[in-house]
C-alpha cells in the first residue's frame, strides 16, 4: 500500500521554450505601445506661440477648413442647416460653430476637424446669445445670452457629462476673458442701469472683485479686453466723458482710446496717445507677447501694430477701409488675419504683414469672423 502521509516530491523544470516566447510578445507589445504613444497627437498650450495650422469659415451655411500655404480647403459640417460662427478649440482638436436651422432657438454644436462625433451643447435653449467663447482647457464653452432681461454667463462642459455652471449670477456679464498663463483668474465686462465696469473673479467663480466701476460712457466703453500673455496687463478700449474729451486737444473724440493697466487695476493709463487724433481700440495680443494690434481709425480705417512695451514707433498695416473689420493673429505671431466686416465685394480674409510689408488673401471666399487653429510646434 503506498504511503499517503508522506509529501511527494516535485521537480521542477522551467518551461524556457515558453518562457522565451512570453517574453517576446511582451517585447513586441511594449513596442506597439511605444509606438502607439509616439503617433497621439500632441496639442499646443492654450497660451502663448503656436504652429499655424487651418482656418475654419463658414459658407452657404456650412463649415469649411483651409489651409492657407495650400491654398486648398475641404467641407466639415455640410447639410440643409445653417451654420456659421466656427471657432477652433484651443488645443486646435475640436470646432464650435452655431447653428440657426430655422428656428427662434439657435444651438451651439460642436465637431471634431474630420466632421465626426457632432454633437449639440446642453445649458440652452439660448433664446438671445449675445457671445460665446472656448475656455483655456478647451473642454468647455464660455457662453452669455440674455434670459428674462438679464445676462447668463455658463460654462458647459463639451462632452455633455457635467452640467452646466453659471458664473458671476447677478452681475450681468457680456464678455470674459481668461487670463494667462494659467487662467485662474477670469476678467468679465459687467453692466449696470446701463453703465459699464470691469470686475474680475476665481476660475471657479469665487473672490468677484471690481477693478473698475460702472460708468455712462456708451456700450463702446471696454467693448474688448485683451491680457498681456503673460498674464501682468490688461489692454482695453475706453471711452471718454465730455469733461474728459474736453480736456485733450480733440475735444470731439469722446469714443475711444486704446488703454493699458496692471492686472490688479493701478497704473491705468492711455496706450496708444502718440497716434494723435484717432479712434484706437480692439486690442489683440499676439501669442508671442511682443505686439499689440488694434483697430486705428482716421479719416479711413486701418490696423495698427505697437510693441506691447509702448517702445517704438506704430506700424499700420493692411488696406483702408471706411467700415469695421474683425482681426486675429496666427499662432506663429508673423501674421494678422482680418476680415472687413461690412464691404460685401471683399468677403476675403486677408493675411496681414504685421511689420507693415505687402498683404495676400487667401484662396476662398469668407465673410465670416477670423480664426486659427493652434497646432503643438
Amino acid at each position: 500500500m503506498a504511503d499517503i502521509t508522506r509529501p511527494r516530491a516535485f521537480a521542477f523544470a522551467p518551461p524556457w521554450r515558453s518562457i522565451a516566447l512570453a517574453l517576446v510578445v511582451l517585447a513586441l507589445l511594449a513596442a506597439a505601445l511605444l509606438y502607439a504613444g509616439s503617433q497621439q497627437r500632441r496639442v499646443p498650450a492654450p497660451f502663448g506661440p503656436a504652429k499655424n495650422g487651418l482656418i475654419p469659415y463658414d459658407r452657404n451655411g456650412d463649415i469649411y477648413v483651409g489651409d492657407p500655404i495650400a491654398g486648398t480647403s475641404r467641407l466639415v459640417v455640410g447639410g440643409k442647416e445653417s451654420d456659421s460662427a466656427a471657432s477652433f478649440s484651443p488645443d486646435g482638436t475640436l470646432i464650435a460653430f452655431l447653428r440657426d436651422a430655422n428656428t427662434t432657438q439657435p444651438g451651439i454644436f460642436v465637431v471634431r476637424l474630420d466632421g465626426g462625433d457632432l454633437r449639440q451643447l446642453t445649458g440652452g435653449p439660448f433664446m438671445s446669445l449675445i457671445w460665446a467663447n472656448w475656455t483655456p482647457d478647451s473642454r468647455h464653452l464660455a457662453v452669455i445670452d440674455i434670459v428674462g432681461g438679464h445676462k447668463r454667463l455658463q460654462e458647459i462642459d463639451v462632452s455633455g457629462s457635467a452640467a452646466p455652471r453659471q458664473l458671476a449670477a447677478g452681475m450681468e456679464p457680456d464678455s470674459v476673458v481668461y487670463r494667462p498663463p494659467d487662467a485662474k483668474e477670469i476678467l468679465f465686462r459687467t453692466t449696470l442701469d446701463g453703465k459699464f465696469g470691469l470686475s474680475v473673479m476665481n476660475a471657479d467663480g469665487t473672490n468677484i472683485r471690481q477693478l473698475m466701476a460702472p460708468a455712462d460712457l456708451g456700450n463702446l466703453h471696454l467693448d474688448r479686453l485683451a491680457y498681456s500673455t503673460d498674464g501682468s496687463r490688461i489692454f482695453y478700449q475706453r471711452a471718454y466723458t465730455e469733461a474728459e474729451a474736453a480736456a485733450t486737444a480733440y475735444p470731439d473724440d469722446l469714443c475711444c482710446k486704446l488703454w493699458v493697466m496692471n492686472a490688479d487695476g493701478t497704473d491705468a493709463h492711455e496706450f496708444s496717445g502718440g497716434l494723435g487724433r484717432a479712434w484706437d481700440g480692439l486690442p489683440e495680443m499676439s501669442p508671442d507677447g511682443r505686439r499689440v494690434a488694434f483697430w486705428h481709425v482716421t479719416d479711413a480705417a486701418h490696423i495698427a501694430v505697437m510693441n506691447a512695451d509702448g517702445t517704438g514707433s506704430p506700424i499700420t498695416t493692411g488696406p483702408v477701409f471706411q467700415g469695421n473689420a474683425a482681426f486675429r493673429w496666427s499662432p506663429d505671431s508673423t501674421k494678422i488675419l482680418m476680415v472687413p466686416q461690412d464691404r460685401a465685394d471683399v468677403p476675403r480674409h486677408y493675411l496681414l504683414d504685421p511689420a507693415g510689408g505687402p498683404w495676400t488673401t487667401t484662396a476662398w471666399d469668407a465673410p465670416s469672423d477670423p480664426d486659427w487653429q493652434r497646432t503643438a510646434p
